[in-house]
């Protein structure tokens, strides 16, 4: 698969980060080149880009210096990267979906997979609008839901449809709404008598999802167990668990998405709790955790992938003390026992339902 890309008469060399053995993933879609195609003339230069994976816009664009709403660990540092790369001397500015934007003349969007994460983007962009905002958002027709428009409609008076290109199209919106619902963009969600919060986008929306909840209907935690990392640990109802069943447990939670660690820091005491947005494990190798729980990720927006999660399997191993535990609950069908062994000296199963699984490493 060819990393090259021309725009505007330069030639571009694109990476994705994690890299991928999969050769027919790229790092740009065909609705971000539409995207790029439609705003190729426009003059403005307060451009805010959001979802740009990979950072196809931020290098393309590097010259209009665009602000980007970041959401993941690893696509900062794949923008990074890819700027580095090509050489481009630009300083790339970073803000989250929470933080609040100074103006908002053109945003661009790669609508993503959680509807909720693209309202999200566009209550942030409505807040720093004017009369003249536009919204270009890129996405492929195989994802197109007619919820696209009934979000967009909430915030924006004008929303059209473009005409199709290869197989992608876009969505613009104009006319910021002057009245918007007054609304927190928070989920929240009941467990064991406690209501925990967490922001639109992160996993599971406004539930415990089926996989983390089997995992805690057998967990137990070990009296020797004080050092505790929770790893892709979502609004962190594990690490809540966990601290309820081990009072003066020392805990580290660790999520790539910003807004899941944002979700965790609402529900977890912060003294006992340390928490880390990164998508691996290499600045806690070497910690001597006790314990490791897990429920990772296998859904990469609309992607699936398992290359990321084995890698943090072979991080988690430099992670433990000798005789130390790794548990992960996971889909059956993902066969984890396999690429488990070939890490772990012992590798039991502690639970299984005709979907899921618990693993016991030691």
């Amino acid at each position: 698969m060819s990393e090259k890309i021309q725009f505007q008469s330069d030639t571009y060399v694109l990476k994705r980060y994690p890299n991928t053995n999969d050769k027919s993933l790229k790092a740009w879609s065909n609705a971000e080149i539409m995207v790029l195609e439609y705003c190729k003339n426009k003059t403005t230069n307060n451009i805010h880009l959001f979802n740009d994976r990979f950072g196809v816009w931020n290098c393309l664009l590097h010259k209009k210096r665009p602000i980007t709403v970041c959401t993941y660990a690893s696509q900062q540092k794949s923008i990074e990267q890819n700027i580095e790369l090509n050489e481009l001397i630009t300083e790339t500015v970073f803000k989250t979906p929470l933080d609040t934007l100074n103006k908002v003349d053109l945003a661009l969007i790669k609508i993503p997979k959680s509807l909720e994460l693209f309202e999200l983007f566009l209550k942030q962009i409505h807040e720093s609008a004017n009369e003249e905002t536009e919204v270009v958002c890129g996405f492929m027709l195989k994802y197109f839901s007619p919820s696209f428009l009934k979000v967009a409609s909430v915030y924006f008076d004008s929303v059209t449809q473009t005409k199709a290109w290869r197989k992608a199209r876009l969505l613009i919106l104009k006319k910021p709404k002057k009245e918007t619902p007054k609304k927190d963009l928070l989920n929240t969600i009941r467990w064991k008598g406690k209501e925990l919060k967490q922001y639109y986008g992160v996993f599971s929306s406004g539930k415990i999802d089926v996989g983390t909840q089997f995992f805690l209907e057998d967990l137990k935690i070990l009296e020797k167990e004080k050092k505790v990392l929770d790893l892709a640990s979502g609004n962190g109802v594990i690490g809540y668990e966990i601290t309820r069943l081990q009072p003066d447990v020392s805990l580290t939670l660790v999520d790539d998405f910003n807004l899941a660690i944002a979700s965790s820091r609402l529900n977890l005491p912060k003294e006992k709790t340390s928490f880390i947005c990164a998508e691996n494990l290499k600045a806690l190798k070497g910690e001597n955790f006790d314990l490791v729980v897990s429920n990772p990720p296998f859904h990469f927006e609309h992607e699936n992938n398992i290359e990321i999660t084995l890698s943090l399997f072979k991080e988690v191993k430099d992670c433990l003390k000798e005789n130390g535990r790794f548990l992960v609950v996971s889909n059956v069908h993902l066969n984890y026992r396999t690429h488990l062994s070939k890490l772990f000296k012992k590798v039991n199963v502690v639970s299984m339902s005709a979907k899921f699984v618990i693993y016991e490493c030691y």
